[in-house]
């Protein structure tokens, strides 16, 4: 094991890089919810057994896309999205946990949060992988448009062309049933990452905190920068990924519910929170509010951030919560072998 600097963790997905030099007790790999999901066990109590956590954990993510993925026709999500303006459709529990979180989160942020983006996502071909400019595309109707029924479990809309995308709130939330699911089996440390979201289950291999380095926006073969954290959820949103780029600019898949157009506050927004959910949503709301916005808003929410503005010519400027601990790489190769020994 290392006696110099903590493990820097692998993570795939949007926002992280690096190399882990810690073999896992039991790990799985798999395509859900669009993208790749990896669950990495590295300790547990007297008797468990790693495998069946690791399954535990996947089934739990496979879960949550049956329920919410809006390209699944079968999906919860679906059924509301094609029934819920004409009368109240019943949905799973977990369907309703989503929902009224995303509502209270998009009270917090003043509605730069908004899961009523489908129509304009789906107008500008984010959902079909085929991002295009529209000539025209609609505004979303609103969070309050959508009325959550957490005793009955029902949903329903008030308008007819509300729709609602749960992309940027689920995936953190399939996370978090995820870890509990492993706390709950006996594990003792672990890392779940799925595209862009990571959560981590108590301390590094090494006994020290988990060390994630943070990719440039811009440039995927570099990092700005490597997170230590602890136990924790961390979750990145950005255009790096997803977006139309054409004579007019470049345009990104996280929607600005206020105007209906792509955000362009900031082009990369990393957060670290207690809660996977509540990581996935700011992320997406820091994008559209933009570093000054969302720097207030972050003492209120108990979370901390990276944010990743690019100036002229390119040179990407971030800006750190203080507390969080964020070594600048300048610029360092994203496959590169960190510094130490193990």
């Amino acid at each position: 094991m290392s006696r110099g600097r903590p493990l820097l963790v692998a993570v795939a997905g949007l926002g992280f890089a690096g190399v882990c030099l810690a073999d896992p007790l039991a790990a799985r790999r798999e395509y859900v919810m669009g993208t790749i999901a990896e669950v990495r066990v590295h300790a547990v109590d007297p008797g468990v057994d790693p495998e069946q956590a690791t399954e535990a954990a996947m089934a739990e993510i496979h879960a949550v896309d049956r329920l919410m993925a809006v390209q699944r026709p079968d999906s919860d999500v679906s059924r509301v999205n094609r029934g819920a303006a004409t009368r109240a459709v019943s949905v799973d529990h977990r369907v309703v946990e989503v929902l009224r979180a995303s509502r209270h989160l998009s009270a917090l942020t003043d509605g730069a949060f908004d899961v009523t983006v489908l129509p304009t996502v789906r107008a500008w071909g984010f959902l079909d992988g085929h991002p295009r400019r529209p000539a025209d595309a609609p505004r979303p109707a609103g969070y309050r448009h959508v009325r959550v029924d957490a005793v009955r479990d029902e949903v329903a809309f008030d308008r007819a062309d509300v729709g609602v995308d749960l992309g940027g709130i689920a995936k953190g939330y399939a996370l978090d049933r995820a870890r509990t699911a492993m706390l709950e089996r006996g594990v003792r440390s672990a890392y779940l990452d799925l595209g862009g979201n990571v959560a981590t289950l108590g301390l590094a291999p090494d006994g020290r905190p988990w060390r994630l380095g943070v990719r440039h926006p811009r440039r995927p073969d570099m990092l700005i920068g490597v997170l230590e954290v602890g136990e924790a959820s961390v979750s990145t949103s950005g255009d790096a990924e997803r977006f139309v780029e054409d004579e007019y600019g470049r345009a990104g898949h996280v929607i600005d519910p206020r105007t209906g157009r792509p955000a362009d506050a900031l082009v990369s927004a990393t957060v670290v929170a207690a809660s996977a959910m509540l990581a996935d949503g700011l992320s997406t709301a820091a994008v559209v509010m933009g570093r000054d916005a969302f720097a207030d808003l972050l003492p209120r929410v108990g979370g901390r951030a990276v944010l990743v503005a690019l100036e002229p010519g390119g040179r990407a400027v971030s800006w750190v919560s203080p507390g969080l601990r964020f070594d600048v790489t300048d610029l360092a190769p994203a496959a590169a072998e960190p510094p130490f020994n193990h």
